[in-house]
């Protein structure tokens, strides 16, 4: 029985030998063959009593690794994780992604790793490396990421990321939630309602309300978008209706596309779709941006399209204005130094400050190019320089003195400037502001000037240089107003004057042309250089130099003076006057001309073959006189009467009751010399005296004093209909009626000398009348008729007879006596 037990003993025990062996085979068998699928399908599963670890390779290339600080087994493949940490690996070694977290669960058939709580992933950020975008020389894996609670800016290479309800797929290689997500990148922190990352693709989906916040170079920022997608593979981040604020300033857009470098800055932008810049009451809107950036991602350049507009709703200064395209131009620290605009651009400005009405500016072209300096190390710039080219115009208001008529309105006085190039320099006033100080154009230049009252300029040139300063305005502040201005080449201009208070209807319009012409707009005058020629009523005026006042009309010329004298009623029959000078003095306001030359180079007036010569002329075209003095004490005045229309003007029933022809005068000259003459073509007389001498084809007088009287000249022929022209329209038109002589005549002709008192000689019929006073009666002494004396003597210069009468009636006679002495050759 011993013996018994002890077989059954070591029956059972080789019983339990045999059945450990089988099953342990059996084990062995089947971890073998697990081990051998698993080898196969390229995972690779370890159970540590610390850890578990699961990891994945394809072509020999490690895809994931799955590792947690403890594994739990469920059976059927599925695990739970803590402490799990899974590794996504890119292309190469270096680059890897990682998701780690408290919780996981784990199905190793369906392959899809679901969090239980909070989640962490640290992303590369496109292009990014760890080693602060430099590759690593060894095949080293890199260090890990920043852990969850890393603060910002311990490596701006990764996005550190938290969420909840993870889920990641390891056969589409995407993992998925639907919960909040925050992460973490460069300084900034971001927001959004679910998020897709795609390890296959290197792609992160923000899926909605995407919401960023932080700090850039130093300045708050924060950018909404409806959903963003994060490229490493194209180093791109595509956003949807993105929205984004810093400094004040807002921009938005449809969708936006940004172009990152491997160090993660911004390299390129483009957005698509009302793109729209905000600040305060500034607003530019486009269809299309394209920007570049500097590696501090500050912009390089802007290119807005497809038609810009930008508008101010400032009350005191709105503005307006638009371009088909805008390029703008930044420096280092992404201050504007440039913008061009081009196709149709235009800018319109208003400043409505003060009590005073709005002061508007505008500007177009079509290409504008404006210049702007950086303030120091802001990035605020100040405009410069404003260059417009093609059909380009300038137009602005300055403040002007109300008018007597209207003190209590401020005046305002528009300028337009046009010109194939127009280029606008401006200076920092008293404000640091820019302010309007030069415009220079070329090539078809054009400035016009609008004043209150209806007063107008327009000029045309080569080229205009136009100058600004800062004006005080009525209501206090301060506006901008031409202080010069400058126009060369091919000069033209008109101008209208004002109405004057009181006046029944304004002045004349004049114009004015020449190679050069400069406006002082502290005086108001006009300096006319180069072939100048002025014209204003009915006076032309040409000379070397001119000078017209645009405020009063007055002008005055220097160096070969020309003068053109109209009647007020011109006609084909009138005759123009026309006066040479060395300078002259016009006054708008009095219609007084004066001329000036000197004793050797006199003023001359002539009109038709008449003229008068002295060294200063004064023509009163209001009351038609003309005065003509020397320039010295000794000196005379030079008058020229032609007598070729006396046929037209003589009346020829009076001529042939004296037994004479009307034409009897026709082509008589007469010239007088005097110190003085003063003429009334009302009256149609010229009074000289001081001394006269008269030259005729008969013979000379002298006298101290004379008045040569004008018959009235050709009335001018009206048109059937209009009425007839009232008045002389002819400056010494018309022949010479008559000649009075007086006091201390004496008459020298061909085998004839008179003496007298008064000498009358009338044209019609060449007759002279000498007469005297009883003191001193008149004489003549004649070779045939010898010496005669009477009361009056009666002759004429194509015969030889001479009617004597005798001495009116006196106390001491009764009858007068006619003396005559007759000497008889032997």
């Amino acid at each position: 029985m011993e013996r018994l037990r002890w077989v059954l003993a070591g029956g059972a025990v080789l019983l339990l030998v045999v059945l450990a062996v089988f099953l342990g085979y059996g084990r062995y068998r089947a971890l073998r063959t697990w081990r051998d699928i698993v080898r196969r399908s390229g995972a690779h599963i370890t159970h540590e009593t610390d850890g578990y670890t699961y990891s994945q390779s394809l072509k020999g290339r490690t895809i994931f690794t799955l590792h947690a600080a403890k594994g739990i087994p469920h059976g059927d493949g599925k695990w739970s994780l803590h402490d799990g940490v899974l590794t996504l690996y890119g292309k190469t070694p270096n680059d890897f992604d990682r998701i780690h977290g408290a919780d996981f669960e784990y199905d190793e058939k369906t392959e899809i790793l679901q969090a239980l709580g909070e989640v962490y992933i640290d992303v590369q950020a496109p292009g990014a490396l760890a080693s602060g975008g430099k590759t690593h020389t060894d095949n080293s894996p890199k260090t890990p990421m920043a852990q969850p609670d890393a603060k910002p800016g311990e490596n701006d290479h990764i996005i550190h990321v938290r969420t909840t309800g993870l889920s990641y797929n390891r056969k589409e290689g995407i993992a998925t939630t639907s919960e909040e997500v925050e992460f973490r990148y460069a300084g900034l922190q971001c927001l959004a309602k679910g998020a897709i990352f795609n390890s296959d693709e290197s792609m992160l989906h923000l899926l909605a309300d995407v919401r960023l916040t932080g700090d850039v170079h130093g300045e708050p920022m924060t950018v909404h978008a409806v959903k963003a997608d994060l490229n490493r593979e194209s180093n791109t981040v595509a956003l949807v209706q993105p929205v984004a604020h810093t400094q004040g300033r807002t921009a938005h857009a449809a969708s936006a596309l940004l172009h990152l470098r491997k160090d993660g800055s911004i390299s390129q932008a483009e957005a698509d779709g009302n793109v729209a810049f905000d600040e305060g009451t500034r607003h530019l809107t486009a269809p299309h941006l394209d920007a570049t950036f500097n590696t501090a991602s500050l912009p390089q350049t802007t290119k807005l399209t497809g038609g810009v507009v930008l508008w101010d709703d400032n009350v005191q200064q709105p503005m307006h204005g638009k371009a088909n395209e805008v390029d703008t131009s930044f420096n280092a620290l992404g201050a504007p130094t440039n913008i061009v605009a081009t196709g149709a651009a235009q800018v319109a400005l208003s400043d409505h400050k003060g009590s005073g009405p709005a002061l508007s500016r505008e500007m177009r072209g079509d290409r504008i190019v404006a210049t702007l300096v950086p303030i120091g190390h802001k990035t605020v710039s100040r405009l410069t320089q404003v260059v417009a080219t093609g059909s380009a115009m300038a137009r602005g208001d300055s403040p002007v003195a109300s008018s007597a008529g209207h003190p209590q309105t401020q005046e305002i006085k528009s300028t337009m400037i046009t010109a194939d190039k127009l280029r606008a320099d401006l200076e920092p006033g008293a404000s640091q502001k820019a302010e309007l100080r030069k415009v220079f154009g070329t090539g078809h230049a054009r400035l016009q000037q609008d004043a209150p009252q209806g007063e107008q300029q327009t000029s045309s040139s080569d080229t205009v240089d136009i100058a600004f300063a800062s004006q005080p305005t009525k209501s206090g502040g301060m506006a901008t107003g031409i202080t010069s201005a400058v126009q060369n080449g091919h000069v033209v201009i008109h101008s209208v004057p004002a109405l004057r208070v009181g006046a029944a209807k304004p002045e004349p319009p004049s114009d004015a042309s020449a190679n050069n012409a400069v406006y002082d707009g502290a005086t108001s005058k006009l300096t006319l250089t180069g072939s100048a020629r002025y014209t204003q009523g009915d006076t032309q005026l040409t000379a070397a130099t001119i000078v017209a006042n645009q405020t009063t009309g007055d002008a005055d010329a220097q160096g070969n003076v020309l003068a053109t004298l109209l009647g007020a009623e011109t006609s084909a029959t009138a005759q123009a006057t026309h006066v040479t000078a060395d300078h002259a003095h016009l006054v708008q306001a009095s219609q007084v001309a004066d001329f000036y030359g000197n004793e050797a180079h006199p003023a001359r007036l002539w009109q038709g073959a008449s003229q008068v010569e002295a060294a200063t002329l004064r023509f009163d075209q209001k009351q038609k006189t003309l005065a003509a003095r020397p320039a010295s004490t000794g000196g005379l005045v030079h008058a020229v009467f032609a007598n070729a229309n006396a046929n037209a003007n003589s009346n020829p029933s009076q001529a042939q009751a004296k037994g004479k022809t009307a034409s009897s005068g026709e082509g008589q000259v007469v010239r007088v010399a005097s110190p003085a003459m003063d003429y009334s073509d009302i009256a149609r007389e010229a009074t000289f005296s001081g001394g006269v001498r008269i030259d005729g084809a008969t013979g000379q007088a002298r006298s101290q004093k004379a008045v040569v009287f004008l018959n009235p000249a050709a009335p001018s022929k009206a048109a059937p209909g209009a009425a007839k022209p009232a008045g002389p329209t002819n400056l010494l038109g018309g022949s010479v009626e008559k000649v009075v002589l007086s006091e201390s005549v004496r008459i020298d002709q061909p085998g004839r000398a008179g003496t007298g008192e008064q000498l009358v000689y009338t044209t019609a019929d060449s007759s002279y009348i000498l007469t005297g006073t009883p003191a001193k009666p008149p004489h003549i002494v004649d070779v045939k008729q010898g010496n005669v004396t009477g009361a009056t003597l009666l002759f004429r210069s194509d015969d030889s007879t001479i009617i004597v009468t005798g001495a009116p009636p006196g106390p001491a006679q009764k009858h007068g006596r006619v003396r005559t002495e007759t000497e008889v050759r032997q």
